[in-house]
């Protein structure tokens, strides 16, 4: 059932992406490839701040220097309204954007695999626990069984010791011979 289930959300999250006979751990081995570990780490980068800091200094020395702040070292190459600025900006929002979503893809995908094997275990547990309580009341029944055979064997010991005294008790005539 586990496996149904992962192979319905690996349907799900990468409908066109992959063959269906690929299995869970192949796809595991998959998102720890190179590509999804180069995505988790660009994406830590341009979540950080170092990364902002980058990006203050990168666009005041680009205008700076298109504004002619740097031109006997630096010629103006983009000049205002810096078109090339914004297209390297918008290239790399574009790049941004998509290694954001194949880590928060990949990620997902990870933690639903969390959820599947905590499942799992949960009701591996619910069932030790169902083969434990049967043991229980396996153990219940033999401890009953045990005490009816012993109640039994009390009876009939005390029968036995009965038996003497009623031997005893006979009438008169008996005890003659």
């Amino acid at each position: 059932m586990v496996k149904r289930a992962k192979r319905a959300i690996i349907d799900i999250l990468f409908p066109f992406s992959f063959p269906k006979e690929i299995t869970p751990e192949q796809l595991l081995k998959k998102l720890h490839s190179f590509e999804g570990q180069l995505a988790q780490a660009i994406t830590t980068f341009a979540g950080s701040m170092f990364f902002v800091y980058v990006h203050i200094i990168w666009f005041g020395l680009w205008i700076i220097a298109n504004r002619g702040g740097l031109l006997p070292y630096v010629p103006i190459f983009d000049p205002f309204p810096f078109g090339l600025l914004t297209m390297v900006v918008s290239l790399e929002a574009i790049f941004l954007a998509t290694f954001i979503m194949i880590t928060q893809n990949r990620q997902a995908l990870i933690d639903t695999y969390k959820e599947l094997e905590e499942a799992q275990e949960e009701q591996e547990a619910v069932e030790e626990v169902e083969d434990i309580q049967k043991d229980l009341d396996d153990i219940k029944r033999a401890i009953a069984f045990i005490q009816q055979k012993i109640t039994e064997v009390e009876k009939v010991k005390e029968m036995k010791t009965q038996l003497p005294s009623q031997t005893n008790t006979n009438p008169p005539h008996q005890n003659k011979q």
